[in-house]
């Protein structure tokens, strides 16, 4: 598999959530927390290298394309990342149940975590909905973005055997 893959994939996520796709204010957090989940399961994928260098850059880009505070979603995809190395032994199979169970307790702490964080960034009691609403939505999407990423460490980038590059056939 090519080592660049799953950041380019992380990084059409990270496209995505600058779309403006006419989400209401509650689903804002639905987008930039498949990111960090898809981080979280390249990680914990064997075989895959995901610097967390390139977790935490894809973060900062989540921050900037999203408007949000500076560093919000670096700090939690470099969080998700350090998960996601440690629960690697249960992604050796495959296997979704564990990793589901293990990202539903992440996300749990990492919308805790994140909303205490961002109270504290406004220094104000922030609405705490938008990131439960996100965090639920991403204990429901793990299971696609989880098939997903396989799919793709699977099948990969193919190159055509009839693909000339700088004019040679």
């Amino acid at each position: 598999m090519s080592a660049i893959l799953p950041t380019l994939s992380v990084l059409f996520a990270v496209i995505a959530t600058a779309v403006p796709w006419g989400l209401p204010a509650d689903a804002t957090f639905i987008l930039p927390l498949v990111v960090v989940m898809m981080v979280f399961c390249w990680r914990a994928l064997p075989g895959v290298t995901l610097s967390p260098v390139a977790a935490v850059l894809l973060g900062l880009l989540t921050d900037v394309m999203g408007g949000g505070p500076l560093g919000f979603w670096a700090l939690l995809a470099l969080i998700a990342s350090s998960a996601g190395t440690y629960s690697r032994v249960f992604g050796a199979d495959h296997e979704l149940g564990p990793l589901w169970l293990i990202w539903t307790g992440l996300v749990a702490g990492l919308a805790c975590f994140g909303w205490l964080l961002a109270s504290a960034f406004f220094l104000r009691w922030i609405d705490w909905w938008p990131i439960a609403f996100g965090a639920a939505a991403s204990v429901a999407l793990f299971p696609v973005v989880l098939n997903g990423l396989l799919w793709i460490k699977r099948s990969g980038v193919r190159q055509l055997p009839h693909a000339s590059y700088r004019g040679r056939v």
